[in-house]
C-alpha cells in the first residue's frame, strides 16, 4: 500500500489490518513454537540412544578385554605346568640316571611345585584386580551415559501447550482489546 491509501484509511480499517497481522505473527509463534518441542523431542530421544549405544559399546569392550585376559591367564597357567612338569621330570631323570634317590629329589620337586603354585596365584591376583577395574569402569560407563541422558530433558506436554497457547492468549487479549477501544469510536 501506498502513504495516500493508509491516510485515507479510517482507524477501524488500521485496528483491523493490525489484528490481522497480530493473528498470523500469532500463528506463525504457535508453529515454531510447536516445531521447537518437536525438536527438543527428536534431540532427547537421539541424544538417549547414542548414550545407550556408547554404554553398550565400550561394556561389551571391556567384557571382551576380560575374556581375552581369562584366555591369556588360562594360557599362562598352562605354561608354568608344562615348565614345573618338564622340570620335575628332567630332575627325576637326572637323578635317576645318578643313582640319587630319596628326600633330596623329593624337596626338588615340591619346589618345582611351589614355585608354579606362587606364580599361579600371581597371575590369579592381576586377573582379579583386571576383572575389579573392568566392574569400576563399567560403573563409571553407566554413570556416564545416565549423566548425558540426564542433560537434556524432553518437553512435556503442558509445556508444549502453554507454548503453543501463549501467543493465541496473547492475540485473543490484543483483539477483545482492540475490539472494546475501538467500539465506542
Amino acid at each position: 500500500m501506498c502513504v495516500p491509501a493508509i491516510a485515507a484509511m479510517t482507524a477501524t480499517q488500521l485496528a483491523g489490518a493490525s489484528l490481522a497481522i497480530q493473528g498470523v505473527t500469532a500463528v506463525a509463534q504457535m508453529a515454531a513454537a510447536a516445531d521447537t518441542a518437536k525438536k527438543k523431542n527428536q534431540a532427547y530421544v537421539a541424544n538417549t540412544q547414542s548414550a545407550k549405544d556408547a554404554y553398550f559399546l565400550k561394556t561389551k569392550q571391556s567384557n571382551l578385554r576380560i575374556q581375552q585376559e581369562q584366555a591369556r591367564t588360562l594360557q599362562q597357567k598352562m605354561d608354568a605346568d608344562l615348565k614345573e612338569r618338564k622340570a620335575s621330570a628332567t630332575a627325576l631323570a637326572a637323578a635317576a640316571g645318578s643313582g640319587v634317590q630319596g628326600a633330596n629329589v623329593s624337596q626338588l620337586i615340591a619346589d618345582f611345585e611351589r614355585s608354579e603354585g606362587m606364580y599361579n596365584d600371581r597371575v590369579d591376583e592381576r586377573m582379579e584386580g583386571i576383572a575389579q577395574q573392568t566392574a569400576m569402569n563399567q560403573l563409571g560407563y553407566q554413570t556416564e551415559a545416565i549423566s548425558r541422558i540426564n542433560s537434556m530433558q524432553p518437553v512435556g506436554m503442558a509445556e508444549t501447550l502453554f507454548a503453543v497457547a501463549e501467543p493465541l492468549a496473547d492475540f485473543g487479549v490484543s483483539y477483545f482489546d482492540t475490539k472494546a477501544r475501538y467500539a465506542n469510536i
